[in-house]
């Protein structure tokens, strides 16, 4: 069995409190970029960091 991520582990509680969510990097001038996003009833929050672990922990701060 693979080891499972801790942003896996976010990515679910999300799933499960009903937000549909997403991710992608992208390359900058200062390196690697994280976007982070998740939606239900209207609201959306769209969340920049160098981390995708960090991005998904902010995120999991502000809507769980």
């Amino acid at each position: 069995m693979p080891a499972v991520r801790y942003w896996e582990i976010i990515a679910d509680k999300l799933s499960a409190a009903g937000w549909s969510w997403g991710y992608c990097s992208a390359v900058t001038a200062n390196g690697w970029r994280w976007i982070v996003d998740a939606h239900r009833a209207g609201r959306r929050y769209i969340i920049h960091s160098d981390e995708l672990l960090s991005a998904f922990l902010e995120l999991e701060a502000t809507l769980l």
